[in-house]
């Protein structure tokens, strides 16, 4: 049923019209039960709302944006999918040329739209992290991409976002402070942790229910108690007061266990002092297993002591530090064969200037008896190994062991060098062990601090050209990896700014114009799908009902994200929606993700950057939002809803591509551009 005078429509109509028309339609007495209106979510209209354009399928970058404005976008992203060289349809920012770019610029002037950039989804992080740890070549190839697409926004876009993904590196969910996240079963018990070395960002893996077996040293109270001298409480001779807890070495000198975690060389040397634990039973000295939980637990001893220290890091520093022992102990072992070594050649070198003489006047059969006028010990193995039946004179035979035990204080020369060379090169690893977020996040600022540089170097020269500053804006990746959660976000923004800030003072800026130049040209990009993605490692609290732990979930995706743009952390917003699982780029409001709450928050927040990222089955996504969320559409008469719009015409989903009867011109009329008339 049609009822006409009213803002409804037709049997499509689901309540996209004023809660005035349904009140005089009440007033006149029109039986029709109309539903409630719409809720209008925003104010906000397709002048801020647009859509994305992906390279994908077949068209050049400059076509799909010639679709999506014959649409009716007024604002549009394109994401590029190629790196490096392009090849087949994945284009990318540098295989599109200045005539392209130029034809692209004024199609934007023409329609009066906004453009930005979406970077190559190739790129996986600003850190540099690789399968073989942190590589400077791997950053900088993602900075060369980020750059690509900051040259390109200067010279084809109207400014604003220029979009990378995070994904900076894999880390375990139960580890994130203040979370209520679990990847998998177990999680906190199996996973792996990593730590690197800051020098050459080599990282080393470490798997949870992974454990070790290290010696047992003597602390001060153990070894008072062993021996019945007082240690614990008296100051030593290097001017430590002596704790029970503390390790000591054979003198009762302190030991402290924060020297492990010390840059000092002399202090991480003395731990190599520390007195074992002697097992008389079995004739060897102690040693005892260890957990990855027990670094857990002497992680927090230390931070009582003022130490902030990771498990990981601990785990790993203690494990160099036995390193050092095995290796000093076996210098140690050789160096005591060497002084043996060293004392019989100088014996056999004497021995040997003796017989020479000798032998020139004692008659052939009878020089073997020269051997009786050395030191006992030497003549009894020598009597022993040669005997005068090899016919070789003592001179020869004391040669020939010289030269043996050479070959030995040589093997021992190279051995205990060895040892030293490896007791070093643990020593120096152990004190350059930092937590991967420490090394990343410093990787992961300096190529954004970069890349901002770059967008402010593009801004000022295209100036004349771009509606808005080109700013580099990191998404927020898959919860798996690093700079998806809101503390990652906000560290990774705001130790860019801090690098840029710097980079810019350098150059002669002061400190608030450096300040302020980084926060406009670093800014985050927020995903809501991706955001979305905690939903599945969301852990519901004991006793929880399901219903109540969703409920929480969305207060927490709505509170973490609405703090993010207060704080000017995000400035671009992609709307997409799942249900949860993975990234699908469902139309907005048709999966589980807070939407309609998150974009008014927003808007209040001040956000109003917004592309809606379609997938490949939701081409109208943009519209769909925009009708959905109640958006205005202002013309010369009252205010319309976009549905209203999309659905006025007898129900079809658009309007008439055709006009029949008296007023269709003749098939031969055509408008002097030749534009098809629709």
């Amino acid at each position: 049923m049609v009822v006409f005078n009213t803002e409804y429509f037709s049997t499509l109509d689901r309540g996209y019209y004023t809660k005035e028309a349904r009140d005089e339609a009440v007033s006149r007495g029109v039986s029709v039960d109309f539903p409630e209106p719409v809720e209008q979510v925003t104010s906000l209209t397709a002048r801020d709302i647009g859509t994305s354009e992906a390279d994908i399928g077949q068209g050049t970058p400059l076509q799909h944006i010639q679709a999506a404005i014959r649409q009716g976008a007024a604002k549009v992203e394109f994401t590029f999918f190629g790196t490096n060289k392009s090849g087949g349809q994945q284009h990318t920012p540098e295989s599109v040329g200045k005539m392209e770019r130029e034809r692209i610029r004024e199609l934007t002037k023409l329609n009066d739209i906004k453009f930005s950039t979406h970077a190559s989804v190739g790129i996986q992080g600003a850190s540099g992290m690789t399968r073989e740890g942190f590589e400077e070549q791997a950053r900088h190839q993602s900075l060369r991409e980020i750059n690509k697409a900051i040259e390109f926004a200067g010279e084809a876009s109207t400014g604003g976002a220029v979009v990378f993904h995070t994904g900076e590196w894999m880390r375990p969910l139960t580890d994130i402070k203040g979370g209520n996240f679990k990847g998998f079963s177990d999680e906190e018990k199996t996973s792996a942790v990593m730590v690197v070395d800051k020098n050459t960002g080599d990282v080393v893996g470490i798997k949870r229910d992974q454990s070790v077996f290290e010696p047992v040293f003597h602390t001060a109270a153990s070894l008072e108690k062993e021996t019945g001298n007082k240690i614990v409480g008296r100051i030593d001779k290097n001017g430590n007061r002596v704790e029970p807890t503390d390790w000591v070495d054979i003198e009762g000198n302190a030991i402290k266990r924060e020297w492990l975690l010390s840059s000092n060389t002399e202090q991480a040397e003395k731990l190599f002092n520390r007195v074992p634990v002697w097992n008389p039973d079995k004739t060897n000295f102690k040693v005892k297993e260890r957990t990855y939980q027990d670094f857990v637990e002497e992680s927090k001893y230390f931070k009582e002591k003022g130490v902030d220290i990771t498990p990981e890091v601990l785990f790993v520093k203690t494990q160099y530090a036995n390193q050092v022992l095995q290796a000093q102990g076996a210098s140690l072992f050789h160096a005591q064969q060497y002084d043996e070594f060293k004392k019989n050649r100088d014996a056999m070198q004497k021995a040997l200037d003796y017989i020479k003489k000798l032998e020139d006047s004692t008659p052939k059969e009878e020089q073997w008896r020269l051997l009786e006028q050395i030191n006992p010990v030497s003549r009894q193995y020598l009597s022993q190994k040669y005997t005068n039946s090899e016919q070789k004179l003592p001179s020869e035979i004391i040669k020939q062991e010289i030269k043996e035990v050479t070959d030995r204080m040589r093997h021992i020369h190279e051995s205990s060098a060895q040892a030293d060379a490896q007791a070093q090169k643990a020593l120096a690893q152990m004190n350059r062990v930092v937590t991967l977020e420490e090394y990343g996040t410093k990787k992961s600022a300096e190529t954004i601090a970069e890349a901002g540089m770059n967008a402010m170097l593009q801004t000022q020269k295209h100036k004349k050209d771009l509606k808005e500053p080109i700013y580099i804006s990191p998404e927020s990746f898959m919860p798996q990896t690093y700079g998806s959660h809101p503390e990652e976000i906000r560290k990774i923004i705001n130790t860019s700014r801090d690098r840029m800030t710097e980079m810019l003072k350098q150059k002669g800026y002061s400190q608030d114009e450096a300040k302020e130049m980084a926060k406009q040209h670093i800014k985050g990009t927020l995903d809501s799908g991706h955001f979305n993605m905690w939903r599945k490692y969301w852990q519901a609290m004991p006793g929880e009902d399901p219903e109540k732990a969703e409920k929480r979930f969305e207060k927490w995706y709505l509170d973490e994200t609405e703090k993010l743009a207060k704080e000017g952390i995000i400035g671009h917003l992609h709307l997409t929606d799942n249900f949860g699982y993975d990234d699908e780029h469902v139309t907005p409001g048709q999966g589980n993700a807070p939407i309609k709450e998150l974009l008014k928050r927003m808007e209040k927040a001040g956000v109003k950057d917004i592309i809606v990222e379609r997938g490949g089955d939701n081409p109208t996504a943009m519209w769909d939002v925009l009708a959905d969320f109640g958006s205005p559409v202002y013309a010369l008469g009252p205010r319309f809803t976009m549905n209203r719009m999309r659905h006025g015409h007898f129900g079809y989903a658009a309007p008439a591509n055709y006009i029949v009867g008296a007023y269709a011109p003749s098939n031969e009329w055509k408008l002097w551009s030749e534009v098809p008339l629709e």
